[in-house]
Formats: structure tokens, sequence, C-alpha cells
């Protein structure tokens, strides 16, 4: 496995005008040189970008870094542009699915999984069918695209107080096999799963096979070592399951963004935690 970092307008190491400004491309070529500085292989981002030259020059800076693109969020689109693919709105759906292709196109050509979290909206699905129907609907558009181009999808499990829906494992893997998607995988999230689970491991051994992306922060989101979760113990588990894929660090920027960088990486080294 491969160890990433997040870096956003919020979680992880946070750039407020990221890719706004030209001095927000400064200061993320100063994060990208932090966490290469740290052993870092890879790097997340959080993007509601869809002009092409914009990507191509986020892509030529993480190329020129030496760093992969591990994953690409698409939470800025609900959080900033209000788009779900749970929206009422026909024509809102219609450009949440469009912004979203432009992703998988852009995070295909790294090898990189295409998060979808809340951008599929909040809405109880056992409560409304139309929702869930619509949200079926929308993610099919996307993972045709994402097999299409030879990309991934993750969706996400996220905690009940975010979302009314798809909060654990159990749900999220029986969602993508109704649906029939065949190249959407699962995201767990172990600040998520503190919350919602049982046992995280025994929901990571159990689903295994379907988790193609995976975040870490303790239970409190600070950087591993901060909180009570055993981060150690459920990497370890995904190494002995031969989960290959990304673990990306998606924690708040504490106690400082270059600080949670450094916290991170100096957890991972400490507990001998390597790539696979």
């Amino acid at each position: 496995m491969r160890f990433a970092f997040l870096v956003s307008q919020a979680l992880g190491y946070q750039i407020p005008d990221l890719f706004r400004t030209d001095a927000s491309f400064v200061e993320f070529e100063r994060a990208t040189k932090l966490l290469v500085e740290n052993g870092f292989e890879g790097i997340e981002l959080n993007l509601n970008v869809g002009d092409d030259r914009m990507l191509s020059r986020i892509g030529k800076t993480i190329e020129d870094s030496g760093l992969k693109l591990a994953a690409v969020g698409t939470g800025l689109l609900y959080a900033v542009n209000k788009l779900s693919f749970t929206d009422p709105d026909h024509n809102k759906r219609s450009e949440a699915v469009s912004k979203v292709k432009k992703l998988i196109g852009f995070a295909a050509q790294h090898q990189a999984v295409v998060i979808i979290g809340l951008i599929r909206g909040t809405t109880a699905l056992e409560s409304n069918d139309e929702a869930r129907r619509t949200l079926q609907d929308c993610l099919n558009q996307c993972d045709d695209e994402a097999e299409h181009l030879d990309g991934k999808i993750a969706l996400e499990a996220i905690n009940r107080y975010e979302t009314k829906s798809l909060n654990t494992a159990d749900i999220v893997a029986q969602f993508i096999n109704d649906s029939e998607l065949s190249a959407t995988g699962m995201l767990l999230d172990t600040f998520h799963m503190n919350i919602e689970e049982k046992s995280i491991e025994a929901s990571v051994r159990t689903h295994h096979d379907q988790i193609v992306h995976f975040h870490i922060a303790d239970s409190n989101r600070w950087p591993p070592g901060y909180g009570h979760l055993n981060i150690r113990k459920q990497i370890e588990l995904l190494a002995e399951l031969g989960y290959g894929a990304w673990v990306s660090a998606e924690t708040l920027p504490k106690p400082s963004s270059p600080e949670a960088i450094v916290a991170t990486a100096k957890y991972l080294s400490e507990n001998g935690l390597k790539r696979a």
C-alpha cells in the first residue's frame, strides 16, 4: 500500500483559496515539498475545478513534485456549488454528474480514484424511493464514465451526523451491489467508522475486497496519535488482507497544517508502517 495526505480548502493541509490565486499555487508547491520531505508518495485533492487548463496545471505541479495523485474528492461541489445527486431539480443533478465526469477524466489520467461523498446528498434513502432512484441513476452514469476511462470511483461511508444515508460499510456495500456498479468500490474512513461501526477491524475484514481507498484520522479527526484509535492495527490489518491501494490521511489541520503532515509521517514511521 502507499500513503498520501489530503491538501484542500478545509481539511488536511489547508489552503483556503486553493487554485483560485497564483499565491495559492505557491503554497500548494510548499505543501507538496513538505509531503515529499516526510516520505509521502501521494497527494489527495478536493476539487471543484472544471477548466482543462487549470486541471493540467494542477496535474503538472503534482508530477513535477514527484508525488502521485491518489484521489480526487468532490465535496466542494456540494459544499460550495450546492450540487447533489439527489437534488429534486433535474438540471442540478445533470450539472453535478457533468462536473463529476470531468473530475473522473482528470483522475483517470493519473490512475487516481474519484471520491463520492456528500455530493450524493444527505437525504434518508430508506424513506425516499425517488432520492434512491436518482442517486442510483447519477452514480450509474458516473460509473459508466469511469469504466470507459479505466477509472475508479470510491463511494464513502459517512457518519450519521453529516448525512442520513449510506452511513456504514454494510449499507454502502449493499448499495453498490444493488446498483450493479462495476467501476465503483468503497471508501472507508477511520473517523467515520469510529462513530458508526461496532468494530472497525471487523468491518474492514468483511468488506476488504470492495475497499478501493482508505482514509485515516484519529477519533477526534486530528492526525494519528492524537486520539484513541489504534490506526497501526487497522493499517496492519489492511496489509494482512492484501490491500494494495492508497491509505490517505484526511485530518483536521491540527495542530497546524504543516504539523499535521509531520505528525502523521512520524506516527507511520514510529509504528513501522511502510509501503507494502
